[in-house]
């Protein structure tokens, strides 16, 4: 029976994202994955450095890993995105804004879904926008792979 203790019911999957300015909950859109060396610190309890680009999926999934079993970390709760979440947010954010998500060509980059990531299996899924082509790019990544425009988009599931 739903509610029942160790029973769930199938429902809705609520992400919390950082918003586009982080000063200003209301705006719309979703912040930028930072260029490696342009992130930026946000929250006074604990401070939040942003999840700059340069990194591997595997090192992203590191990072979340650990902080699973650390309260006090900036990143504790956080996950990676699956694809399905990344179409979601590119819908809103183009909604919202009129502008595209993860432009590869712009200052935003590209992000790999390390909500998809499994040990088991050989590559990440990524994706991109590509303004030139007017096209959104999906495709997988090694867990290794070092890019220094890839980044990952996280977001708190509630």
């Amino acid at each position: 029976m739903a509610g029942e203790k160790g029973l769930r019911t199938p429902g809705w999957t609520v992400h919390l994202l950082q918003p586009s300015d982080p000063s200003d909950p209301d705006s719309p859109g979703f912040a930028p994955i930072p260029r490696k060396g342009q992130g930026t610190s946000q929250g006074d309890l604990i401070p939040r450095h942003s999840l700059e680009a340069g990194k591997t999926p595997d090192e992203y999934l590191s990072i979340f890993q650990n902080a699973q079993g650390d309260k006090d970390s900036p990143y504790h709760g956080e996950t990676g995105m699956t694809p399905e979440d990344g179409i979601i947010a590119f819908m809103i954010h183009l909604t919202e804004t009129g502008k595209h998500l993860d432009d590869v060509w712009s200052p935003t980059n590209s992000s790999c879904f390390i909500g998809a990531f499994f040990s088991s299996i050989v590559h990440v899924p990524s994706t991109f926008w590509d303004r030139n082509f007017h096209y959104a790019h999906f495709g997988y990544n090694s867990p290794h792979d070092l890019s220094g425009n890839m980044g990952v988009r996280s977001s708190v599931v509630v």
